[in-house]
């Protein structure tokens, strides 16, 4: 279940940016908020597979920074994903093949040759049962209680317009203004979090170039340098843009997310971000991922870094 939130939480959870459409006509009265609540539980709820397809774009000051296009299949009921990750940044671009099982992970980069495995501990089923059961009592009402909360009056800002079919359009356009301000005091912490995290990674990996091996830093390196996005002073939340269509079947098709900060580096020099994320998901309940056959393969197991070195 907890890999189940992981992706539902990222291909679901995950709202986004104005999308133009025509053919709708506005619910007087309807409650945007309670609209997309209600599809966000049913496709959670319902999903047992589905096919995502992903991009994401970084930019600074209109520049491309980085961006990353994926699309994956999922079996959340077998716990098996497979697809590929294309990432590109100022170091160039990366694509990555990659295949998740129930015992563990296969990475494989077009660099390399090399098929990384990781291998996952075994949990006993009980553990597994009892985790499953209390994430769906936590996603049925104190999660429920909490996201409540936290929107607020924000409630009021999420519209919902209805087509024919019975698709819905369903947004939120926040400009800086309209951002609460426990949100906005926000801003500036993560940037700092950010820089501060980067710094200790910088500091960890002296051997940059050898642990480019492990599959797992491939999205740390080649997406973007932390200190490429180094706001320090003024930072604000300029606007927040979000969008989520849904299907007949009141379940979520495509969500889309843009958010705009600004703010100084350390230079004084002024910089406005924008990160945009686009999601769709497709095919629920009838995808089957793709399987991997390393047989006759170069392999190389991938540890945990307190379990030892990597090794053939």
């Amino acid at each position: 279940m907890k890999k189940k939130w992981l992706l539902t939480g990222s291909a679901v959870g995950i709202s986004g940016a104005l999308m133009l459409a025509t053919g709708f006509t506005a619910f007087a009265g309807t409650s945007g908020y309670e609209d997309y609540k209600a599809a966000l539980k049913n496709t959670v709820q319902n999903l047992q597979s589905v096919t995502v397809q992903a991009d994401a774009v970084l930019k600074d000051n209109g520049s491309l920074l980085s961006g990353a296009q994926s699309t994956l299949k999922a079996n959340l009921k077998n716990e098996a994903v497979s697809g590929t990750v294309k990432i590109s940044g100022k170091a160039g671009s990366q694509n990555l093949n990659l295949y998740s099982q129930p015992d563990g992970q296969v990475w494989k980069s077009d660099t390399s040759d090399t098929y990384y495995v990781k291998q996952d501990k075994a949990e006993k089923d009980e553990q597994k049962q009892g985790k499953e059961h209390k994430d769906e009592a936590w996603f049925n009402s104190q999660e429920e209680t909490v996201i409540d909360a936290l929107i607020g009056n924000l409630k009021n800002e999420i519209t919902s317009t209805t087509a024919n079919d019975g698709s819905k359009n369903i947004s939120l356009q926040l400009d800086s203004a309209q951002i609460p301000a426990v949100v906005q005091a926000l801003a500036p912490v993560a940037f700092k979090h950010l820089s501060d995290q980067s710094q200790r990674e910088d500091l960890q990996d002296s051997g940059a170039k050898v642990q480019l091996n492990n599959p797992e830093n491939l999205f740390k390196h080649s997406l973007f340098n932390a200190k490429d996005i180094a706001l320090t002073e003024g930072v604000q939340i300029q606007s927040i843009h979000l969008n989520a269509v849904v299907n007949p079947a009141n379940e979520i098709q495509r969500q889309q997310f843009d958010i705009t900060f600004t703010g100084k580096d350390a230079q004084g020099v002024s910089h406005t971000l924008t990160a945009s994320l686009d999601v769709q998901l497709s095919a629920l309940n009838t995808t089957t991922p793709d399987t991997i056959d390393l047989n006759g393969k170069k392999v190389q197991q991938v540890q945990d870094h307190h379990e030892g070195r990597h090794h053939d």
